[in-house]
Parts: structure tokens; sequence; C-alpha cells
């Protein structure tokens, strides 16, 4: 492997290994708070994550992606960034808790509604500087300390959580149990900030303020008007429909943000590669750029089939099927756009890396109009007909990422991708189709949805060997990130 390759192959180790202890600690959680809060309460609560998530976004200023970009380039950035990034986010912090607190007095939402919004609003303020930090970690390419602190984290929210919930806590007790866990991860990344770099306030600098949020504010359009088509659909369906359908839509939902750990992942590790290749060796960023896609799809199309063919199994093991009946076909179309918005995840990254973070900025916006103008005939339409406004909702996502992507590839640098990535991706999406198959008549033939899965994925590896597009290179990289695969991955380096 190159130098990028194993780069990336370290870093993504990394954050697998932390992956698996959030991702097995937010599972536990997920199993939990509906459950034991019911839909309507689950709801409410759904629906303060989702409002203070879009406050979150706003006090982000387009600083998430500079940064990591910016520290990519010149690592002596590092301790300015930082001082001036976090004054930017808390000034930004106050005006959107009393933006957000104005919006829901106003509206008349109920009393312990208002109480979860503010307790989680409260904790944006260590979420939006952490996560500035985390951002710094990544563009120093020294992703374990980001790990740790969102280990100690949602370790401490699924322990507490769960004890809480067991103990009979209601929703907002939970919401400041989410509190005091961002609280914790702040505390822990501020220390391991402070011993990779030394913080001098004396770098604090109104002036470069200005060009700060004038460099950010493409990548702060997209985010939010890219949050907001994610996340408008709770705000419509809480004010069209009930709290039990918000929850019958927050419940799947959570587990479909649960799924975007793979991307996530990918393109953390991949983006400073990425921008730092595009000023050193243009020419390498294509290579990458495929690379990324290629191993996007191979993982996306497994996880969007399997989702698709066991959700009400899933459905019935982690929520009970006695309250969320009708969350099973919202969880299905959710995985039916999974690789949509994996593939877009991927899109995204590279365009910025070719410094294209303008153009993009105009996609969001776009498909907010689509996405609201959809919804408002959409969960009226499936509310009144099949009593799951929601079910709209779900398809409205679905429709929103195919628009995006359209977008995305027509704004690809020429030469990016080509017929042979194409080919490679339909020849994938077969491989997903032959899964789907087999998964409905092993599930006939053992009645046992975990084995018929497995036997499922199986067979999908089998295609993909069969057609070259999984071979001993992407199954050698694969394992170099796996967690205490060391001596692998340095093993496949020399090769």
């Amino acid at each position: 492997m190159s130098e990028s390759t194993n780069v990336i192959a370290r870093n993504t180790r990394m954050m697998m290994s932390s992956q698996l202890v959030t991702w097995v600690s937010s599972f536990v959680l997920m199993s939990f708070l509906p459950r034991y809060l019911g839909a309507e309460e689950y709801g409410r609560l759904y629906f303060a994550i989702s409002l203070n998530a879009l406050a979150g976004l706003v006090m982000d200023l387009g600083l998430t992606m500079l940064v990591v970009k910016e520290v990519a380039r010149n690592r002596e950035k590092v301790n300015s960034l930082f001082i001036n990034g976090g004054v930017l986010r808390i000034i930004a912090w106050a005006i959107s808790l009393a933006i957000t607190m104005f919006f829901v007095i106003l509206s008349d939402y109920p009393s312990n509604t208002v109480t979860i919004v503010f307790i989680l609003g409260l904790a944006n303020v260590f979420l939006g500087v952490y996560t500035l930090i985390h951002r710094l970690f990544v563009g120093l390419e020294q992703l374990q300390y980001s790990s740790f602190g969102l280990i100690l984290e949602k370790v401490f929210l699924a322990v507490v959580g769960v004890v809480a919930l067991l103990l009979g806590a209601g929703a907002t007790t939970i919401a400041v149990v989410m509190l005091l866990s961002m609280t914790v991860n702040f505390l822990l990344s501020f220390f391991f900030l402070s011993k990779l770099t030394k913080i001098n306030p004396r770098e604090y600098e109104p002036s470069s303020w200005p060009g700060l949020l004038r460099e950010g504010f493409p990548f702060m359009i997209s985010g939010v008007f890219g949050f907001i088509y994610y996340r408008i659909d709770v705000m419509m369906l809480s004010s069209m429909t009930n709290d039990a359908v918000v929850g019958w839509y927050g419940a799947p939902y959570r587990l479909f943000d649960t799924l975007m750990f793979f991307p996530v992942i990918l393109n953390t590790t991949v983006f400073p590669v990425l921008s730092r290749q595009f000023q050193t060796s243009p020419d390498k960023v294509h290579t990458t750029a495929r690379k990324l896609l290629s191993l996007t799809m191979i993982g996306a199309v497994p996880v969007a089939v399997g989702m698709l063919m066991v959700a009400r199994p899933i459905i019935s093991l982690l929520f009970g099927l006695k309250e969320y009946e009708n969350s099973v076909v919202l969880l299905q179309v959710l995985s039916a756009s999974l690789v949509l918005v994996y593939v877009n995840f991927v899109l995204n990254t590279v365009l910025v890396s070719y410094n294209k973070q303008k153009q993009v900025s105009w996609i969001a916006p776009i498909a907010t109009v689509i996405n609201v103008t959809m919804n408002l005939m959409a969960i009226p339409y499936f509310q009144s007909n099949y009593g799951n406004g929601a079910i709209g909702a779900a398809i409205t996502t679905a429709f929103t990422e195919m628009f995006a992507l359209s977008v995305n590839i027509f704004l690809l640098p020429k030469g990016c991708f080509g017929a042979a990535d194409l080919r490679a991706a339909a020849k994938t999406l077969g491989g997903g189709l032959v899964m789907a198959v087999t998964i409905y008549f092993m599930q006939e033939l053992f009645t046992n949805w975990v084995v018929a899965a497995i036997i499922g994925c199986a067979v999908y590896a089998g295609v993909l060997f069969s057609m070259n597009i999984l071979s001993g290179r992407e199954v050698k990289y694969l394992i170099s990130v796996l967690p205490l695969r060391k001596q692998t991955a340095s093993s496949t380096a020399n090769k």
C-alpha cells in the first residue's frame, strides 16, 4: 500500500475500534429508549433532539469541514483555529439557544417538551466545542483522541441512561444524562488537545473572524440546509400528525442514523488525505476517490438489503411490534435509500476536496425546497389514507437523496469516475439483488432471520468475488482496518 493508504487504514482502524464500542452502546440505549418511554414520550424526546441538532448545526458556522481542510494543509493553525473558532461557536450557541427557546414557547409546546428542549440546548455548547476539537484531531490525523472521547460519552450515556430507564426515568431525566455525557466528552477532548498543542489565548484575534466566517459560509449553508432536509420531516410530522407518529418514525430513523457509521468513518479518514493530495499530488486524488467509492458501495448494499429484508424481526426485537408495528414499513423505505446516502457522502467529500464547496452548497437549499414541498403533500396523504404520515416523510427522504445524487454526479470533475466505476456499481447492486432473493427464500426455509441474513451476506460476497468486484486487494484493506489487526495491516502495507 502507498503511504496515504497506510494513513487511511491506520485511522480507519482506530475509528472502527471506537465505533464498535460506541455502536454497541448506542444500540443498547436505542433498544431501551422507545420501549421504556413509549411512542408518545419518545416522540417528544426525538423532537427535542432533532430541534437542538438543527440549532447545533447553525452554531457550527461551517467550521467543521473548514478546520479539517486547513489543518491538513498547515498544522501550525491548530491553536488559532481552536481559540477563535471556539469563541465564535460559543457566541453562535447563545444566539441559537435563545431562538430555539423562543420558537418552542411561541409554538405553545407542552411544558415538559420545553424543558427537554432547554436541557439539550445547554448540552449544545459542549457538543459544539468538542466537535471543533475532534475536527482538529482529524486534520492532525490523530483520530485516537476523538475516539476516546466518543467512547467515554457513549458508554456513559448507555450505562447511566439504561439504569435510569430501569428505575422509571422519563424523557427529561434522559435529556439530563445526555447533557452530562457531552460534558464528559468535552473535558476529555480538551485535555487531549492541551497535550498535543499549547493552548495560547493570545491568539485570540477578532480580526480573523470575518475570514473564518467567509471561508466557512459555503460549508455552513450546505450543512444547515442538508440537515434541514434530513430533519425537517420530524418538525412537519410533529405539527401535522401527533407524538405517536413521530415516535414511529423516530425509532427506525435512529437506527438509520446509527448505520451511517461506515461512510462517516471512511470519509472522515479519507478527507484529510484527499485535501493534502489535491495540493501536493492532484493526480492521486482520482485513484483515492475511486477506492473510496468502491469500498462504500461494497459496504452499503448488504446493509441496505439486509435491513430491507428483515425489517419486521428487527423492529420486533428492538422496539416491540405491539407499539411499533407501523415502524416496519418506515424502516424498509429508509433502508432502500441508504445506498443513496452512502454514495452522496463520498461524492460530497470528493467535491469539497476539489474546492467545489461553493457549488455543493447550492444542493442542500434546493433539496430542502423539494423536501418541504413533497412533505406538505405526502404527509397528509399517508396520514389520512393509511394513518401513518411518516410513510410520506420516508419516501420524500429517498426522493431527495436521488436528487442530490444526480447533482453531485453532474458537478464531478471530468475523469474522476468513469464507465468502469459505473459498471462496478451496477454489478454490486446486482449482487445485492441476489442477496435479497436468497434471504427471502432462506427465511421461508429456516424461519430464523439471523441465519437467513448470514447466508445472504455470504452469497453476496460470493457473487462479488465471481464478478471481480471484491478482490484480494479489497479484502486485505478491509482486514487492515479491523481492530486489533495491526500486524496484518503492517504486512499488507509491504506487499
